[in-house]
C-alpha cells in the first residue's frame, strides 16, 4: 500500500502495487472499515459494487478485485492518475469547444451504457470524473455510491449534489434522464468557467 489518494463516504483510497509487478503498475484501493460502517452504508456499498460489476465501458472505472477480511473491505480498481475534471476546469478556466466535445462525448457514451443497463448514476459532477493519466484525454466516471437501478417507472429519493441536480429530482419523481441534466450543467461549466 502506498500514499493516501483521498477519502470519501465509505473510507479512504490508497495507491497500491501488486507484489511481483513493476512499481509503475499501480492500482487504487478503497478501504472500508466494516465495524465503523453502518448497515445502511454497507447496503449502499453493496449497491455500488453490484452496479459497477455489471458495467464494462472504457469511460467507467473498472473494478479489478474485491477482498474482504474480518475488519475491512478492499475494493481494488484501476489507478487513474490524471486528476479530476473539477481541477482541470479551475486550472484552465475555460475549455475550447473541441476539448469540451472530447469530454462530453465520452460522458454521453458512458451514460448511454449505464442507462442501457437501467442504472442511474445520480451524482454526476466534475469531482466524480477522473482523467486516466495526466496527459490523457480519456475521462472515466467514478463513485457509484448513489447509483440506483431503475425498477419501475421512476425514482423518488432526493439524492445528489444540488448544483448538478435536475429539477425533477427536487420534485421527487424522476428517471434516468436526471443524469442528462447533470451533463448539461457540466457542459455549461466547461464552456463558460
Amino acid at each position: 500500500m502506498g500514499k493516501e489518494l483521498g477519502s470519501g463516504n465509505y473510507g479512504i483510497v490508497r495507491e497500491a502495487t501488486k507484489l511481483g509487478l513493476s512499481s509503475d503498475h499501480k492500482f487504487a484501493v478503497k478501504i472500508i472499515n466494516r465495524e465503523r460502517s453502518q448497515k445502511t452504508k454497507m447496503h449502499e456499498l453493496e449497491v455500488e459494487l453490484k452496479n459497477l460489476m455489471a458495467l464494462d465501458h472504457i469511460n467507467i472505472i473498472k473494478i479489478i478485485e474485491i477482498i474482504v477480511d474480518y475488519d475491512f473491505f478492499y475494493i481494488v480498481t484501476e489507478f487513474l492518475q490524471g486528476g479530476e475534471l473539477y481541477d482541470r476546469i479551475h486550472e484552465e478556466r475555460k475549455f475550447s469547444e473541441e476539448e469540451a466535445v472530447q469530454v462530453i462525448s465520452q460522458l454521453l457514451s458512458a451514460i448511454k451504457h449505464l442507462h442501457e443497463k437501467n442504472i442511474c448514476h445520480r451524482d454526476l459532477k466534475p469531482e466524480n470524473i477522473l482523467y486516466e493519466q495526466t496527459e490523457s484525454k480519456i475521462v472515466k466516471i467514478i463513485d457509484f455510491g448513489l447509483s440506483k437501478k431503475l425498477e419501475g417507472n421512476s425514482l423518488n429519493s432526493l439524492i445528489g449534489t444540488p448544483l448538478y441536480m435536475a429539477p425533477e429530482v427536487i420534485n421527487g419523481k424522476y428517471d434516468l434522464a436526471c443524469d442528462m441534466w447533470s451533463i448539461g450543467v457540466i457542459t455549461y461549466q466547461l464552456l463558460t468557467k
